[in-house]
């Protein structure tokens, strides 16, 4: 962990590291990692970030009255050397001049994020992953109240509120410390946020503070009235929750029968009013073979996005923990949203790390890659940013918000409670030693700790927290820590315990059973002898036998372009494995 606002380590993890077997990797550079590493350059940012008398940084000035049409005389005129540097700077990367202005000079939004990434660098220097003086993305379950029974809720959300939930007052100054702390996106969530008696001002409030606001919800409340006043009110993006393409399902999960028609429709609602619209699913051993189906889906119902939930055993979800997927289900997973994330026909963001790390093995150096949650770009340049800003951002680049105030590293990891909104200020509980701890990759255990992909990874907190108890654990639904999946589910009923997936919900060790993968009829395979030695996942997932067997028959109604994918994974994981 961090040690304060050095970059002074010292590594306090208690599960033991493994031998790394992964190979190492290239290191993508830039320029302006030199630049950004210079003492002087970090004093310069931090004065650009320094608040005036007025309230706002020389950065957030310098971006507000660049060719601004609403300035007077004066201000242009002290601006104006200023505006024609920035033209020039424009003309010489061959930037569009009214591009640039309507998305980043005056994009409240961006210019917080270049706020706060200028003060982070100032204040911890250029570091590997980056570490925040204060969140880039807050997720703020702003009430307990639900109108459904999800099996999964991480919340365990209710229909009816906490006693303790914040007042009005409370909420708009909590969005005020936020905003002065350069905090650029919120997404609200819950329980169900559209059923919040006071959602309307805060909105609004976001609106007047430049926040970039999402809506995390079940969709059954996006009336075309409702999604009307949401754009009015500033909010960009909406994200539905759909957990299966079959209605019955998707109710039988959710406790409500018609539940699916209603969110549908919200769907619909929402992209016919102009909205910003995502479709989100956390897929489970049964329905993991349905991915392609559901971004298809996705696509058809004119979303924007496709967002991809991790499974993660906390709230309700510790009663279902035996629907999670297996490491190697979540690797043909991540492989095939990658995939889509390429083709470009619907931006694809996922909740798994993991997937930042899919996209270095699957893609190409000039491919598209995940920067993070919710962020992707093509090309080298993005390559280099995501190792600062990608994979796990809990405490780090993002923390959660309970209904009554209470601050967590993730809505994954109620358990943690860093802070009390009522007793401290927002940056008081930011500063704290569970986020230091966070910050530092290296301070893991297991693979996850001398991981080459850590860095645009991480391994995700709240599974290692969720499985183990220890947050620095590694992660279990990873590949590279399948000995640690082996050891966890060593006690479980049936061969589940040590069989990697394949596409179609199949597995290595596992029959169909119904198209599910999570009933074995006739073992193919049965890894008894597996232990804590990753040398040994190479030659589970070089060994060929899904191949063999499918094309043997034993296995039947494969598609041909998952059993491609599957080769495709044992093929890349092969050649990333170090040799002895």
């Amino acid at each position: 962990m961090y040690i304060g606002r050095t970059n002074q380590k010292v590594m306090t993890y208690t599960r033991p590291q493994v031998t790394k077997v992964t190979v190492t990797l290239p290191k993508a550079h830039h320029p302006l990692e030199d630049i950004l590493s210079k003492p002087a350059v970090r004093k310069a940012l931090l004065w650009m970030t320094r608040r005036g008398p007025d309230g706002k940084c020389f950065l957030e000035r310098l971006c507000e009255n660049y060719d601004n049409p609403n300035a007077d005389f004066w201000t242009r005129l002290k601006w104006y050397w200023s505006n024609k540097a920035i033209d020039l700077a424009l003309k010489r990367a061959g930037l569009d001049k009214e591009t640039m202005k309507k998305h980043l000079f005056h994009h409240t939004p961006t210019v917080k994020s270049l706020a706060l990434t200028a003060k982070s660098i100032g204040t911890y220097g250029l570091t590997v992953p980056q570490r925040f003086t204060a969140p880039l993305f807050v997720v703020w379950n702003i009430t307990q109240v639900c109108n459904l029974s999800c099996k999964h809720c991480y919340q365990d959300a209710k229909h009816k509120p906490m006693p303790d939930e914040l007042t009005t007052e409370e909420k708009l100054d909590l969005l005020d410390q936020m905003a002065d702390e350069y905090v650029p996106f919120v997404a609200f969530a819950g329980g169900e946020p559209l059923v919040a008696k006071d959602l309307w001002p805060v909105l609004e409030h976001c609106k007047k503070r430049g926040f970039h606001v999402t809506i995390a919800t079940n969709g059954m409340l996006l009336t075309p009235e409702m999604c009307a006043r949401l754009k009015e009110v500033g909010v960009k993006y909406i994200e539905v929750s759909i957990d299966s393409i079959n209605p019955e399902e998707h109710d039988e999960f959710r406790g409500l029968k018609g539940a699916w028609e209603r969110s549908i429709q919200g769907i619909r609602n929402s992209v016919a009013a102009g909205i910003r619209t995502g479709m989100a699913t956390c897929f489970t051993r049964e329905t993991v073979h349905t991915v392609d189906d559901v971004v298809k889906f996705a696509i058809d119902l004119g979303c924007s996005t496709f967002a991809h939930f991790n499974f993660i055993p906390v709230g309700r979800g510790r009663e279902i923990m035996h629907h999670d997927l297996t490491p190697g289900q979540r690797e043909l997973l991540m492989r095939k949203l990658q995939r889509h994330l390429a083709e470009g026909k619907i931006s694809i963001i996922s909740t798994a790390p993991q997937f930042g790390r899919s996209c270095i093995i699957y893609g190409s150096e000039e491919g598209v890659f995940a920067t993070g949650h919710a962020g992707k770009g093509e090309g080298k340049k993005t390559l280099v940013l995501s190792r600062y800003i990608g994979g796990c951002g809990a405490g780090r680049c993002y923390c959660s918000i309970q209904p009554n105030g209470i601050i967590n590293a993730c809505v994954y990891i109620p358990s943690e409670e860093v802070g009390d909104i009522r007793r401290q200020s927002f940056k008081e509980i930011w500063e704290n030693a569970l986020f230091s701890v966070l910050s530092d990759r290296e301070d893991r255990g297991d693979h996850c700790g001398v991981c080459d992909y850590r860095h645009y990874c991480g391994g995700c907190r709240a599974r290692s927290l969720a499985y183990t108890g220890d947050i620095q654990a590694g992660d279990p639904g990873c590949v590279y820590n399948a000995h640690e999946w082996v050891e966890l589910t060593a006690g479980a009923d049936s061969v589940m315990a040590t069989h990697f997936a394949m596409p179609g919900g199949f597995s290595l060790s596992a029959g169909c059973g119904n198209g599910c993968g999570t009933s074995a009829e006739t073992p193919l395979v049965q890894l008894k002898g597996l232990r804590h030695h990753a040398e040994q996942l190479a030659q589970i997932v070089t060994s060929g036998v899904v191949q063999a067997a499918v094309r043997a028959g034993e296995i039947s109604n494969v598609p041909e372009e998952d059993v491609r994918d599957f080769d495709e994974v044992v093929d890349r994981l092969s050649s990333l494995f170090a040799k002895n």
